[in-house]
């Protein structure tokens, strides 16, 4: 009888220990990113001066800010991507010019401000490529 007393009790010691003795990871409550903000120099549009570029890739479509329209419009497709490189790699290259992001929508889209300025950021995927508009003043 003293036995089935001493397993039940030895098992339970034995899974306090092993339970106290485990460590959680270094980083578990930090967030990581997948893509790191590297050390490349920014490059600005040369349409919207205050606004970096993505890679350097310049618009194709461009439509300046007016009465009826607010802000001004550019558009660029950024070939043999993914939505989610252009959106992660646009984000971090924001944040490091310095923009504050107000809003993000996974993968889709980005609301950012600096100073003055507001960008809204449209990322659409288009078969092999990404599509990028950004309406912005």
């Amino acid at each position: 009888m003293k036995k089935f007393l001493y397993i039940p009790m030895v098992l339970g010691i034995s899974i306090l220990f092993v339970a106290c003795g485990a460590k959680t990871p270094v980083n578990a409550s930090k967030p990581t990113t997948t893509t790191p903000i590297t050390n490349t120099k920014i490059i600005y549009t040369q349409k919207l001066t205050y606004l970096p570029s993505y890679n350097g890739i310049q618009p194709t479509e461009y439509t300046a800010a007016s009465k009826k329209a607010a802000l001004a419009i550019s558009k660029c497709t950024i070939k043999n991507t993914t939505d989610t490189k252009v959106f992660q790699d646009y984000e971090n290259i924001l944040k490091k010019d310095g923009w504050t992001i107000t809003e993000a929508k996974k993968y889709s889209s980005i609301f950012a401000k600096k100073d003055k300025h507001i960008a809204n950021i449209i990322v659409q995927k288009s078969g092999k490529d990404v599509i990028l508009q950004v309406m912005s003043k």
